[in-house]
């Protein structure tokens, strides 16, 4: 069963040492667990990855086969990103003050591909 993709993040968040960093990631995971709740089904079958390169740089990696989900926290906001892609097509869009909206677009990009 795969764990929750909240609760995977959670511990690198917690352990890490910038905190510009720290900050981003922890407010678009509590986006994340909102809009998820305790349905993590999108997530399932998916091996979790985290990078880590402080103070530059935090990713968070989900991997199914050819599709990839990632998150990137920079050291600059206004440059962090998700990502979710496959062989066929690939969508982006910035993690904006509004982390709600960002992660809705990231997981309905995730529902389209699976269709």
């Amino acid at each position: 069963m795969t764990s929750h993709p909240v609760d995977q993040m959670r511990g690198f968040i917690v352990d890490a040492e910038t905190y510009g960093l720290a900050e981003q990631a922890g407010m678009f995971c509590e986006a994340l667990s909102e809009i998820l709740g305790a349905d993590q089904s999108l997530f399932d079958g998916f091996e979790f990855g985290c990078h880590m390169d402080e103070p530059y740089e935090m990713v968070f990696m989900w991997d199914r086969g050819s599709l990839r989900v990632k998150l990137s926290f920079l050291g600059d906001p206004d440059d962090s990103t998700w990502f979710v892609g496959d062989d066929r097509r690939r969508f982006r869009g910035a993690i904006g003050t509004d982390r709600c909206a960002s992660c809705r677009r990231m997981l309905d990009s995730m529902r389209s591909i699976r269709e």
